[in-house]
């Protein structure tokens, strides 16, 4: 279906065009927010057809699935793109109506399209190398994003974010050769054939934790989230909530796609490793967040604990934890999107994010924190908003699994995820401004709309989610069904040796 390269070719040709485009700055603006209207209604189809057909697969050029480029979408690879192009629409309105448009760094918004199509690429990708290259696209453009507009300060922060990525980047390239040597392929659906046919071999446990490592860096997983607090604060307001919203998930959506669809689904080494490491990324996570006294890096650290919580459900490894995980990724996009486009508005009344030197912006701004409220609680896990669902179902997986200690720490993590999230809303919300704090610019009703608007559509996931819950649950089967997905892909059945979960 050649609808499955579009989600790519329209980010990357978008920012093309907007490269190109000179004169008048207003007039690429409504170019780009069309464009990214127009890419989400693309994903929303995509969905559409997924959910009624299955797996949609496209083969560039006429090559076998053995020897080609191989783009494929099923449900969850469609869910993710809509929430890719949905937060991606959101942004680029956010940084049209934050300032005027000749005041806007010209390659910002062309920059944040790139960025868009290698996140894009990473969820329709069939194959390894593919996603490798998904990776670089996304690291070039968000390297660039990082340094366009920081001071020298800002730099030195963003430094640890290149190291680690660039040494995942070779580690990953590695495990891609070693593959191709073991199996000589590295489709997915081919990958997923040799490694049943390889059986107990240790090897085949031995590449899945090293890829565990390439994918616990792009997820900010315990012990290699370091890099992720310092980096997303230097952000503008408006990209940062694309980074924190999608660019984790796309490591968690790996993490699901790699271990639920390709590797065999008995790797109990694995899936050790993944729930533990996800308790620690929670607890220490949440607790970084309580220390920080910045809204933009105490947010960051809750992203890294809330990443703690889907990976927690993938090593659980049942079908349930698994739609719960798609459940959680869902609320945590929107929710944290909208979080951070609150902080950015934040720091553009006031100058600066520091909790100390902000106030008072419940009476001057009530619908906006009114936004940040619905949502911080959602963070936290309260009934019956789009973050207790998620997190309930993976409780009640952990409890089928008597995994006691990590439901200890996931409840913990809640706790202290409120405890943190107030501090943010009794300072800069319902405490008076301090004395030196004076606005610097007021927030636009365009600006409160779209905050406003994305709490709504979490209110929404909230108050609906049985109708979520059943597309997450199908997503999951999908995922799951990996007979299926290499029938698809290579358009002949499975052989009777695939081995997957058990429904």
């Amino acid at each position: 279906m050649n609808a499955v390269v579009l989600p790519v070719l329209a980010p990357m040709l978008t920012g093309l065009l907007a490269l190109l485009w000179s004169r008048p700055a207003a007039g690429r603006r409504v170019f780009l927010a069309a464009s990214a209207a127009a890419q989400l209604a693309l994903a929303l189809g995509l969905c559409v057809a997924a959910h009624r057909h299955g797996t949609l697969v496209l083969s560039p050029g006429g090559w076998g699935a053995s020897v080609g480029i191989v783009l494929a979408a099923d449900l969850l690879s469609a869910l993710m793109l809509a929430l890719s192009t949905f937060t991606a629409l959101a942004c680029v309105l956010f940084a049209c109506a934050a300032r005027p448009a000749a005041a806007e760094h010209p390659l910002q918004l062309p920059l944040l399209q790139f960025l868009v199509t290698g996140v894009n690429l990473a969820f329709v990708t069939g194959d390894l190398f593919n996603l490798f290259v998904a990776f670089e696209v996304m690291l070039i453009s968000s390297y660039a994003l990082l340094t366009l507009e920081a001071d020298n300060r800002s730099v030195r922060h963003a430094w640890s974010y290149l190291a680690i990525n660039l040494v995942g980047s070779a580690v990953f390239l590695v495990a891609c050769g070693w593959a191709y040597g073991l199996l000589g392929t590295l489709n997915f659906a081919g990958l997923a054939v040799g490694l049943d046919a390889l059986g107990d071999d240790p090897r085949v446990s031995l590449l899945a934790l090293i890829l565990l490592a390439v994918f616990a860096i792009k997820a900010g997983l315990f012990p290699l989230y370091f890099w992720l607090p310092n980096s997303y604060p230097i952000l503008p307001g408006a990209v940062a909530a694309f980074f924190a919203g999608l660019l984790t998930k796309v490591g968690v959506y790996v993490l699901l796609r790699i271990f639920g669809t390709v590797f065999p689904p008995d790797l109990a080494v694995v899936h050790g490793v993944l729930k533990w490491a996800a308790g620690l990324t929670m607890v220490f996570g949440v607790l970084g967040a309580v220390a920080q006294t910045r809204v933009q890096h105490i947010l960051s650290y809750h992203i890294v604990s809330q990443i703690g919580f889907m990976v927690l459900a993938i090593g659980f490894f049942t079908p349930l934890a698994i739609a719960a995980a798609i459940l959680y990724i869902t609320h945590h996009i929107v929710v944290k999107s909208t979080l951070f486009l609150v902080g950015g508005a934040v720091q553009h009344v006031f100058g600066t994010d520091r909790l100390d030197a902000t106030g008072g912006l419940w009476r001057a701004l009530p619908w906006l924190g009114g936004a940040f409220l619905v949502q911080a609680l959602s963070l936290a896990g309260l009934p019956p908003l789009s973050g207790f669902w998620g997190k309930f179902l993976i409780i009640v997986v952990g409890v089928e699994k008597q995994e006691w200690v990590l439901i200890g720490l996931s409840v913990v993590a809640s706790i202290l995820t409120l405890v943190s999230m107030l501090k943010i809303w009794l300072a800069c919300f319902w405490a008076p401004a301090p004395a030196g704090a004076v606005p610097r610019v007021p927030v636009t009703r365009r600006l409160t709309a779209i905050t406003v608007g994305l709490a709504a559509v979490s209110l929404g996931i909230g108050l609906g989610v049985q109708q979520f819950l059943a597309v997450a649950e199908r997503a999951a089967r999908q995922v799951l069904d990996r007979p299926a997905y290499i029938a698809a892909v290579t358009g002949q059945p499975a052989p009777a040796a695939t081995r997957r979960l058990a429904p």
